[in-house]
């Protein structure tokens, strides 16, 4: 190889080690959380049991008897407004986990054995570059101190790394009665095996960098519309449960005196629009990220979700077309059973058949926009 092709080698593998350290920096945001995880205490808190309780049998003079189907029937939406969050969350740790670790191979082999390493492999020095200094290289990499930074000295972690070798298949014959030495030799290898840490000449480097930055690019654009989406969910949830645990609040006496002015009708009606109002927003911000990220381009373009998302926003979207619709059903059951019906609990109805029809309307062009050219199949 010419010196000028090893210094473009060279120089694009620096270049490619800076572009993996900035995407993996950008990945390290979402482990913290960032504003995720620190509404999730609330909605686990308290508050949310507080909410049930009173949803469900709270006793007032107006509203629906306390465990009826009517309070039961709520449920739907809570419940949803919760689950989707916490299912958003979860998705989002295994697109993290699938970001950073892999089972795949860095190299061609014959053998069965996998090894769940880190998504960044090993480097070792490209021996085909080395002329005067390729028996010193080999020399100081048998030293025993470069041994005893992979291997521990004490023989029950030595054991332990045995053990988790032979759980996957590899050093199947070695045990600890064998030679010290070739014990530690043998552990110092099967760390090298799991790391990926294989000898490559400058183009497999080359090649191998490169998928793996397309790779990077490609988790980490589902991470980010992953982690936007899970975040505004819970946002939306979170001032959903603080709003709709003030409203019924309400009802419960204040240092012993009971809020005459508060009309349960008003507060009953006012707790399905909140909560009616989830599932509108839900079904609008699930697929926001992807429509700002069209933004720029031609109205042509199809807006189109990522399919390794398309199936979260699918459920988000037609949990919150079904309970958008049981609110519905809750409140014309609890008018049909209520005798006198106020001219702002009548115009509080048709604010919930409103929002119904829009979250249906929104979820149906949603679902059509994505089964277009014979998409969504």
């Amino acid at each position: 190889m010419s010196e000028r092709d090893l210094q473009e080698y060279r120089a694009y593998l620096q270049r490619a080690e800076t572009r993996l350290s900035t995407l993996h920096r950008v990945a390290g945001a979402f482990i913290s959380g960032a504003g995720l995880l620190t509404l999730l205490p609330l909605l686990l808190s308290g508050t949310f049991s507080g909410l049930l309780a009173l949803i469900l049998f709270y006793p007032s003079t107006g509203m629906p008897a306390p465990a009826s189907f009517q309070r039961w029937l709520v449920l739907v939406p809570v419940l949803a407004s919760i689950t989707m969050p916490l299912a958003a969350l979860y998705l989002l740790i295994r697109d993290l986990i699938l970001f950073y670790f892999t089972a795949r191979t860095f190299k061609r082999e014959g053998k069965g054995l996998v090894y769940p390493r880190f998504v960044l492999s090993g480097i070792m020095v490209s021996q085909s570059s080395l002329e005067d200094s390729l028996e010193m290289l080999e020399s100081a990499r048998d030293d025993e101190y470069v041994r005893d930074l992979l291997v521990p000295s004490p023989a029950n972690l030595r054991r332990r790394m045995m053990k988790d070798a032979q759980s996957i298949g590899d050093l199947a014959s070695l045990t600890m009665n064998d030679n010290e030495t070739y014990v530690a030799d043998s552990l110092q290898q099967y760390v090298l095996r799991q790391t990926a840490s294989h000898i490559r000449t400058l183009p497999e480097e080359a090649a191998k960098m490169e998928a793996s930055i397309a790779r990077h690019l490609r988790f980490l654009r589902g991470l980010v519309l992953r982690y936007a989406k899970a975040f505004l969910l819970t946002i939306v949830t979170t001032v959903v449960t603080i709003a709709a645990s003030g409203v019924l609040t309400l009802l419960r006496p204040v240092d012993g005196l009971v809020l005459e002015a508060v009309n349960p009708q008003y507060v009953w009606l006012s707790t399905l629009i909140i909560y009616s109002s989830w599932g509108l927003v839900a079904v609008v911000i699930v697929r926001r990220p992807v429509v700002w990220l069209y933004a720029d381009t031609s109205n042509t373009k199809t807006k189109r979700t990522p399919q390794s998302l398309l199936n979260f926003e699918r459920a988000t979207l037609g949990v919150g077309a079904l309970s958008s619709l049981a609110i519905v059903i809750d409140a014309l059951i609890y008018l049909t059973s209520t005798s006198a019906i106020t001219p702002i609990a009548a115009i509080m109805t048709l604010v919930l058949l409103a929002m119904l029809a829009a979250t249906i309307t929104y979820t149906v062009q949603a679902f059509a926009s994505e089964r277009a050219n014979g998409r969504g199949r």
